[in-house]
């Protein structure tokens, strides 16, 4: 031992050292398996320095005493043994593992810990474990208890690269690999050999370590240098695990678009920048994070006071201009929106959901201001997320109804068509309304999948009973804008009527009014290839509000359908009887069919028929019913 060359180990300190300075010098990251990285590195530090200390103090050991360099060859085989342990350690709380989050887990860890340096410590006055005589490290009995904890860290390190490394993918598992492959090497060579190898081997692993795993890339987003929404993730989700306490504030800038495109998205960054430098440096020592590209979320550990605090101070400095890149002033309001976790979100999910429906509701009624999640409907929240699981077991499953309500001719006295209609009947919620489900199935892009399977059905059905052979001439489909956005919806819809046999005549494409649809190119296209292919178009709630003469002049619709709520105003108004009548006029002089939706009396189908109106519907003849109550009514007509 007193003739090793210290080369390496004043190599490893030197690297040992520019990691430390690397280490604290960029932002620190704040969990567990970031600041175990500090205690890893230190392990290793200090058992070079003791490792350096003890190899001088052999050579003089008749200058410094027996004594003295027994203590500091102590403190080196204690921090030699703890590094397995801090590395095996590290590792697990890097494999995002439920396990290690077990109560036991940490505590046998610390275990281990306290019988090493028992064991070591007390071999000091009992010669245990090993001895130094006449120039020669020797290994006693008591060295099992050491090297077998030693030996049990690298094998749990090793199982836990292997089990878990799809989870280790941004670390690099294979420079990884080839550490722990060199580290058992270099410790074999220093053990049996005495080449002292291990110590560069385990600092060439903290520098790998360091590179892949501490990266703060990984965490921080590159525009505002705040953590970004990933990283919130995996904070939050810890959070809750942990079962902590906890207020978020989410800032959202109001109109970013429009500084982005008047003054440029340069200046637009560097306000982000200010925006989230200001809220960094806010009093408490919250955590920023970037939530959304003109969201920031706010993390705090204190009570309500103080999250109330913070959020009118956010207000006050938005009342106040901001200059970017010392350019002129800008003047732009923020939404703010405070809630307290666990009461108001549960799950990182549920506080994403809070979060959208919350600022979407503040944007409405209180933009500008700050809102508490006290004042938002959570239940909604909850209803719609319900909702929405319900929606996409149902499309998974295909258990989606669709129901049909006769639709009747007044030239002919039968039921010549019905609309199709879907229904969804969920185990826990029971009926749902389309007015519900439609709107976010709308939202998260399941009405693609659901009106696919509902056409489906609509063509099966229409084979399977043979509509062609009744007096039904066709059914009408309600078709979404956002199905209509679909590049290939058109080729998708002639595909099944061609597998189910179903002749363009015998399907009217209906339109519903659920938005503002501007007619973009690829609806048009949509559009015209389906009425190219023989299929009728007919426009949904006319008078509504977003149907107006604009889409009959834009598009060959062939049947208007009038909302019912014109129809029943017009028994109720003269005026709006007298509109209602000229409306009907107007279409019929235009040569289209009308149908009127809502006739729930007799008077209102005479009425409505003197008007003009070719064909209707409503409660007066049937409500929606399933296939097989609707041939009977087809049947009894």
């Amino acid at each position: 031992m007193t003739d090793w060359n210290l080369a390496f180990d004043y190599a490893a300190i030197f690297i040992l050292i520019l990691i430390s300075v690397w280490y604290l010098h960029e932002k620190r990251i704040p969990m567990k398996r970031h600041a175990f990285f500090w205690v890893f590195l230190n392990t290793v530090l200090f058992a070079t320095i003791f490792e350096i200390g003890a190899t001088l103090a052999a050579r003089y050991v008749d200058i410094i005493g027996y004594n003295t360099f027994f203590v500091i060859l102590t403190l080196q085989s204690v921090f030699i043994d703890l590094t397995p342990l801090s590395l095996a350690y590290y590792l697990l709380l890097n494999s995002h593992t439920d396990f290690v989050k077990r109560r036991w887990v940490p505590r046998l860890f610390q275990g281990c810990a306290f019988v090493i340096i028992a064991a070591v410590v007390s071999n000091y006055f009992y010669r245990w474990v090993f001895v130094f005589e006449q120039g020669k490290f020797q290994v006693l009995w008591g060295s099992l208890i050491t090297y077998g904890i030693d030996a049990a860290m690298v094998i749990t390190s090793f199982v836990t690269i292997l089990r878990h490394k799809q989870k280790f993918a941004f670390l690099k598992a294979s420079p990884l690999s080839f550490n722990f492959v060199c580290g058992v090497l270099a410790c074999i060579f220093q053990l049996v050999l005495y080449v002292p190898m291990l110590n560069l081997m385990l600092t060439l692993l903290c520098l790998t370590l360091f590179y892949y795993q501490q990266n703060t890339s990984m965490v921080i987003d590159g525009v505002t240098k705040q953590f970004n929404r990933k990283f919130l993730g995996e904070y939050i989700s810890n959070a809750f695990y942990e079962e902590k306490s906890f207020g978020v504030i989410v800032v959202a800038m109001d109109d970013f678009k429009m500084i982005n495109k008047t003054y440029g998205v340069d200046t637009g960054d560097n306000l982000l920048l200010q925006v989230g430098s200001f809220l960094e440096q806010l009093k408490f020592g919250q955590l920023v994070f970037r939530f959304g590209s003109d969201q920031f979320c706010v993390i705090l550990q204190k009570n309500q006071d103080t999250i109330e605090k913070v959020a009118k101070d956010i207000e006050d400095r938005f009342c106040h201009p901001w200059y970017p890149k010392g350019e002129v002033s800008v003047m732009m309001s923020a939404s703010i929106c405070c809630m307290t976790c666990p009461k108001d979100a549960g799950s990182f999910g549920e506080l994403v959901e809070v979060i959208d429906y919350s600022m979407a509701v503040a944007k409405k009624t209180k933009k500008g201001c700050i809102t508490n999640v006290d004042e938002v409907e959570l239940e909604r929240i909850q209803r719609d997320k319900a909702i929405e699981k319900a929606i996409k077991v149902a499309v998974d499953r295909e258990d989606l109804m669709v129901y049909y309500q006769p639709i009747f001719s007044v030239e002919k006295g039968v039921y010549n068509s019905a609309e199709a209609l879907v229904r969804l009947n969920d185990e826990k919620l029971g009926w749902i309304s389309p007015d519900e489900f439609i709107p976010i199935a709308e939202k998260n892009g399941l009405i693609i999948e659901m009106g696919d399977i509902i056409f489906k059905k609509v063509c099966q059905f229409i084979r399977d009973f043979e509509l062609a052979k009744t007096a039904v001439e066709y059914i009408e489909v309600n078709i979404s804008p956002v199905q209509l956005m679909q590049f290939d919806f058109a080729d998708r819809i002639i595909a099944l009527m061609e597998q189910f046999d179903v002749k363009p005549e015998q399907i009217n494409m209906e339109i519903t009014e659920t938005a503002n649809m501007s007619i973009a190119a690829v609806i048009e296209k949509n559009i015209l290839k389906l009425v190219e292919y023989g299929i009728s178009l007919s426009l949904d709630d006319y008078g509504s509000g977003n149907a107006n003469i604009g889409y009959i002049n834009q598009l060959p619709f062939k049947i208007i359908k009038i909302d019912k709520g014109i129809i029943w105003d017009s028994f109720k108004n003269s005026k709006a009887g007298t509109t209602l009548e000229y409306t009907i006029g107007m279409l019929n002089a235009l040569d289209l069919f009308i149908v009127a939706e809502g006739v729930e009396t007799k008077e209102m189908m005479e009425r409505l028929a003197e008007f003009g109106c070719h064909y209707m519907q409503g409660w007066y003849y049937s409500k929606a019913v399933p296939d097989s109550e609707f041939m009977k009514l087809i049947e009894m007509s």
